[in-house]
């Protein structure tokens, strides 16, 4: 039988013949909580109605990782969704004074649906009124991360492995009738300074954060947060954690305790740190690496669905991007510019598998937030999904084999010399 733990290290003697360096990198933070008023994003059952306060903060957490000629800066976000112009804006106001390049700049959404709105003019309906002011806001406060990241470069170590959490989450959809997959896995990217003290962790896990309802009105970076500051208390020290959402499409988190909404987020996040934590006390960080980067833009056609109101369009086409990154060759992670269901997750994953990853990790609404992703059945059988699903129906394929070619692009050597052979 497969033991449910997957616990993998990064071994400088397995793979010789990889172009090693020495890894540096920075963690640091901006607080991108908008003014109290300011409508939250994520419900249209809301209304747009004015925010009440600010149960816990909003934040951008930015990691760099620097090895050779490569450097990658993973910025997550407790927001629904910034779309690709947002982040190339982080990246214009960020790129010079972090000396990162620009395409080596992500941003990556948590997807809270407490987090601030008023960004999105073209869905008023899920983020309130637009206010031009506060998306600029959210913009200068990403790039703010990112260069207090940059500011605190130094020596690291690093390691990845990955634990499951069966149980926490569940398929929602309402195609396939009798239920869909769920992908119960947490994968966690460990960084350590050179005396072993942990730098920051980060928490890649698929689950809508929505333990807190339509009827929540404050600020919060719901389950993520909680799991955040679990695994920094867990781990002591000056430790940041961050959150990375996966193939939540179609998934929401199975909030089973707790005598109300702030508790029931509480308890999902605490599960969720405490796997963290025991995978990130499996793996043994090393300080050298093979850190492979790439990106690809992508330029689609927007199908707007029957249900969105005339007028409102993304022109006649639309630019977004799906990136990658692998660790030695051995562990690669790729980007999904929206929510991708839970039937597609699989598919990637297994490409991954095929490709000889020991692991692929998604990271999901990162470098856009487009909407749903979904299989052509989902699209055609009309699920909730479908009716924000804004590049018709067979949008699923062309961002999985998007993401499967950018696996092929970082695979292996040896995997690709063998392929070539056959």
């Amino acid at each position: 039988m497969r033991n449910r733990y997957y616990v993998v290290c990064l071994v400088a003697a397995c793979f010789p013949a990889l172009a090693q360096s020495k890894l540096e990198a920075g963690a640091g933070k901006a607080d991108i909580t908008p003014p109290v008023g300011t409508p939250l994003a994520g419900y249209g059952a809301r209304a747009g109605g004015p925010s009440t306060g600010v149960r816990d903060p909003l934040e951008a957490r930015a990691l760099i990782l620097a090895a050779g000629a490569e450097k990658l800066a993973l910025v997550a976000v407790d927001h629904l969704g910034y779309d690709h112009a947002m982040v190339e804006r982080v990246r214009d106001l960020s790129a010079e004074k972090a000396s990162l390049p620009r395409e080596r700049i992500w941003v990556m959404s948590s997807h809270t649906h407490a987090g601030g709105g008023a960004y999105l003019a073209l869905f008023p309906e899920l983020a309130g009124k637009f206010d031009p002011k506060i998306r600029a806001f959210y913009e200068e406060r990403a790039a703010e991360a990112v260069v207090n990241a940059a500011r605190a470069m130094r020596p690291a170590r690093l390691a990845v492995g990955a634990g499951a959490v069966p149980g926490l989450s569940r398929f929602r959809s309402a195609w396939p009738p009798g239920g869909g997959p769920v992908d119960p896995e947490v994968g966690v990217l460990r960084v350590d300074d050179e005396s072993g003290n942990p730098l920051a962790v980060l928490m890649n896990f698929a689950a809508h954060p929505t333990v807190l309802s339509a009827r929540n009105f404050q600020f919060s970076a719901d389950f993520p947060g909680y799991a955040r500051r679990a695994l920094e208390r867990l781990l002591g020290g000056n430790v940041m954690a961050l959150y990375a959402n996966g193939a939540q499409g179609t998934i929401s988190p199975r909030a089973f305790r707790g005598s109300d909404e702030w508790a029931r987020a509480e308890n999902v996040g605490v599960i969720l740190a405490a796997e963290a934590f025991k995978i990130a006390h499996m793996i043994e960080p090393k300080d050298a690496v093979d850190l492979q980067v790439r990106c690809s833009p992508l330029t689609l056609k927007p199908q707007m669905p029957a249900g969105i109101p005339p007028g409102r369009t993304l022109g006649d086409t639309y630019l977004s991007e799906v990136c990658g990154f692998t660790l030695d060759r051995r562990f690669a992670f790729v980007t999904i510019p929206g929510e991708l269901s839970s039937l597609l997750n699989a598919a990637v994953k297994e490409r991954g598998r095929l490709l000889g990853y020991e692991r692929t990790f998604l990271l999901g609404l990162t470098n856009d937030a487009v909407g749903y992703i979904l299989s052509e059945d989902e699209y055609r059988h009309g699920t909730y999904e479908s009716r924000i699903s804004l590049f018709g129906p067979h949008f699923g394929s062309t961002i999985t084999t998007e993401a499967s070619l950018m696996l092929e692009k970082l695979r292996p050597p040896a995997t690709r010399e063998s392929a070539a052979g056959r």
